[in-house]
């Protein structure tokens, strides 16, 4: 009986040692962020960094999916971040990122105007970045989205177009959009403004832009 409790003992004391070392042990720690930011590609195309609009750089230690070599390009993006501050790509996708064109050299059959929700706008990284929510039958469905612009004095003026092709409406779809505005010669305090179709009718978003 008394070798027994001394089992008994030992083995507690084997646990308790074992729980300690346990607790002593430091397990990397990842903090995560997503959103819109810009990555550079090496001459393979993999991505080898990353800069959110803040102005903060994370070197990518996993290879990505291949995309153009040697580039810039916008991402929406999901990345794990480690304590020595290196990144991993946790999801990825492309945004629309191109100058919009003027408004007025655009034919009148791309003028459709089917309704669709902004999400969430901001201008950031150089850029106006809108998120839209847009209703489809099925995950894999193509809309047309096209943005075009508008120059006033001290604004811009962006109108988003949406053709739906007559698709019904079950679930929601996320689209990105990321304008450059380097080319719009805008001035701090000048007015960046987005109309669009909402499904209650005509809508107007103004911000102010703060380089």
């Amino acid at each position: 009986m008394r070798t027994n409790r001394l089992i008994i003992a030992l083995l507690a004391c084997a646990t308790i040692t074992l729980v300690a070392c346990g607790l002593d042990e430091k397990e990397p720690i990842e903090t995560m962020t997503s959103g819109f930011m810009t990555a550079t590609t090496d001459h393979k195309g993999y991505i080898t960094t990353i800069k959110d609009d803040f102005g903060k750089t994370y070197r990518i230690t996993e290879k990505s999916e291949v995309i153009r070599p040697d580039t810039t390009l916008r991402v929406v993006t999901s990345i794990a971040i480690a304590d020595d501050g290196d990144a991993r790509i946790l999801q990825l996708v492309s945004p629309m990122s191109f100058k919009a064109p003027e408004d007025s050299i655009i034919s009148d059959t791309l003028r459709v105007r089917d309704p669709l929700k902004v999400s969430s706008t901001y201008i950031g990284g150089g850029y106006l970045n809108i998120v839209l929510a847009i209703k489809v039958k099925k995950e894999d469905t193509n809309h047309m989205i096209l943005y075009t612009h508008m120059d006033t004095p001290a604004r811009t003026a962006f109108t988003i177009y949406h053709n739906a092709y007559g698709d019904s409406e079950v679930y929601t779809k996320n689209a990105y959009l990321s304008i450059p505005l380097s080319s719009y010669g805008l001035h701090k305090n000048d007015t960046v403004s987005i109309s669009y179709n909402s499904p209650d009718g005509d809508r107007e978003i103004k911000l102010v832009y703060n380089k």
